[in-house]
């Protein structure tokens, strides 16, 4: 997992956070804020971003759910905590 990935994890979480109907974000909406934040940050690149690439390899690890849109599974949420302890 790099920084892309966990950057997918924390819209996600995010958005859980952020929505008053505790609604999960759609795929559109996690496109659309992933590359906002990647183009903000002049740190990452464009070329490596394979948002829909990366959501399925996050998907098939067991990181995140799609159940009426995206939600991190309980191994998410803990790989994200992980994640963020290290940075």
């Amino acid at each position: 997992m790099d920084r892309y990935d966990s950057l997918i994890l924390e819209i996600i979480q995010q958005h859980k956070r952020q929505a008053t109907d505790k609604s999960k974000i759609r795929l559109r909406n996690l496109e659309t804020q992933f590359w906002k934040k990647v183009e903000s940050q002049s740190d990452l690149s464009l070329g490596l971003g394979r948002v829909g690439e990366r959501i399925t390899n996050l998907y098939l690890q067991g990181l995140i759910e799609n159940k009426d849109g995206y939600g991190l599974t309980r191994k998410g949420r803990v790989e994200l905590e992980t994640v963020k302890d290290h940075a």
